[in-house]
């Protein structure tokens, strides 16, 4: 029988190899040199009589064969270590880096200190965090170049699934001073128009969804003075007296903006919220480590309302 042949340390090396695209990370992650990892992924080669890597750019691409094997060893290397750890009734020592993609602020403000107090309670796990829009990260899950993400509402590959896990409250405000003698038809749909606006794209969905879900304006045509995707620049501009612009209503908190003699429009008394969710490769089987990063966070993530 070929498994007869097959020893745990090689597929433990071919998950890595596998599941990071480089021999040396994977040398890096098991402690290895990167001519041993190599001389192992030879050797299950040789037993399977299959080649399992391409190089490409001196990087290791799976072949198909590589590919379904991946997707049972990962699966099994990942149980057996929960029944080792079971039936040894030793507590599970989680080591391995996590690939995670966030939103900037929502990231920066709710998830790394989340990650931080992980990180102190797990020391030998490793984060690579990327930032980065819902459709690039779609992307980067597709490729494998994450392990999961959180992202705001976003329509997402057939092959990728969501958790819902919070949300942000999307508000309307300018400053005081931009604000001064303009609120004599403040709900009128002539005078939102006759104000400037700074949105996250030049074509402003975030506004036009803002104002028919406060008021089903339809064709509500803003005047955007600037657009850019970054929410602190957004900040600065609404507070400089640039003009009406989208904030989620924990950055205002954060910042401190309300200080600032901010303006918060009204609307319908209905908040707009911006859902969040984790969002992961439906078949593709994670490390433990990735499984049990996922679950902490999906379940801190639950317990805040922002």
């Amino acid at each position: 029988m070929i498994i007869d042949n097959i020893n745990l340390n090689l597929l433990r090396v071919f998950d890595s190899v596998c599941r990071t695209r480089s021999m040396t990370k994977a040398a890096q992650e098991l402690f290895m040199t990167q001519s041993g990892v190599s001389q192992n992924i030879k050797t299950l080669e040789d037993v399977l009589q299959v080649k399992l890597f391409d190089r490409v750019k001196q990087r290791p691409v799976p072949t198909q064969k590589a590919l379904e094997l991946y997707a049972y060893s990962s699966e099994v290397l990942v149980s057996l270590e929960k029944v080792f750890n079971q039936i040894s009734s030793q507590e599970v020592t989680l080591r391995g880096t996590v690939k995670l993609g966030l939103p900037i602020e929502f990231g920066n403000n709710v998830v790394l200190p989340l990650l931080a107090s992980w990180a102190k309670e797990h020391p030998q796990i490793n984060f690579q965090i990327q930032y980065d829009l819902a459709p690039r990260m779609n992307n980067a899950l597709l490729n494998g170049d994450l392990d999961f993400s959180i992202v705001d509402e976003f329509s997402f590959d057939p092959q990728i699934e969501s958790v819902p896990v919070s949300y942000e409250t999307l508000t309307l405000c300018a400053s005081q001073k931009y604000m001064k003698d303009r609120d004599k038809l403040k709900k009128e749909k002539r005078f939102f128009e006759s104000l400037d606006y700074i949105d996250y794209t030049e074509d402003a969905p975030i506004i036009d969804q803002w104002f028919k879900h406060h008021y089903r304006f339809g064709h509500f045509r803003p005047n955007i003075r600037a657009s850019l995707m970054d929410v602190q620049g957004m900040a600065r501009m609404i507070s400089e007296g640039m003009g009406a612009g989208i904030l989620p209503l924990h950055v205002i908190k954060k910042n401190k903006l309300q200080k600032m003699q901010l303006y918060m429009f009204e609307g319908s008394g209905r908040p707009l919220l911006n859902h969040l969710s984790l969002v992961s490769l439906k078949k593709r089987t994670h490390s433990l480590v990735v499984q049990e990063t996922f679950k902490y966070l999906k379940e801190e993530l639950l317990k805040r309302k922002l």
